[in-house]
């Protein structure tokens, strides 16, 4: 177990963290939707981490293999639960039309056409146009093609769109 025992690692281990942790406690925490099983993904995360950690690697690997844990988890977190029912999620309560424009409409429709995402989709979106990272880069951390990411994305996107178009977004009001 290489667990980061000597000055040297902990010091490591200290500037890694202080550059990492809060992108992945964001990133896990807007992928799960639960702040209490965030937490303890985060945490495990970083303790799986900590036991397999080559410091002579390069951050930006280093970095991508703990994304990469993060998304394990997570889905293996998603299939030992029960999702929730659509109907049984609590709804926000609506303003009234006229105080909201419909631009302020949309991020509360983002982010539950977001949250009703498969955590896998969730984390594929979040990693690609969150965090910015290459299709090659999420690829490895989620295990799959780099061609599967492409195809993945591009049509997550489209379903994405006509979802929000559904929800009368993107069509051009008429003077």
């Amino acid at each position: 177990m290489t667990v980061a025992t000597g000055p040297t690692e902990r010091a490591l281990f200290d500037r890694f963290y202080i550059r990492v942790a809060p992108v992945l406690r964001g990133y896990i925490a807007r992928v799960c939707g639960n702040r209490a099983v965030s937490d303890d993904i985060f945490q495990e995360a970083f303790l799986k981490f900590l036991r397999t950690v080559r410091w002579s690697a390069p951050e930006p690997q280093q970095r991508a293999f703990l994304f990469k844990i993060a998304a394990r988890l997570i889905i293996d977190n998603s299939r030992r639960i029960k999702p929730e029912s659509l109907e049984a999620a609590p709804r926000a309560e609506a303003a009234p039309a006229a105080a909201v424009s419909r631009h302020q409409d949309l991020e509360p429709d983002m982010k539950s056409l977001f949250e009703a995402l498969k955590p896998r989709d969730r984390s594929l979106l979040w990693l690609a146009y969150v965090e910015g990272y290459s299709h090659e880069h999420i690829a490895e951390m989620m295990g799959l093609n780099a061609k599967s990411i492409r195809v993945l994305l591009f049509r997550l996107r489209g379903s994405f769109a006509a979802a929000l178009r559904g929800k009368g977004y993107g069509q051009e009001e008429q003077p």
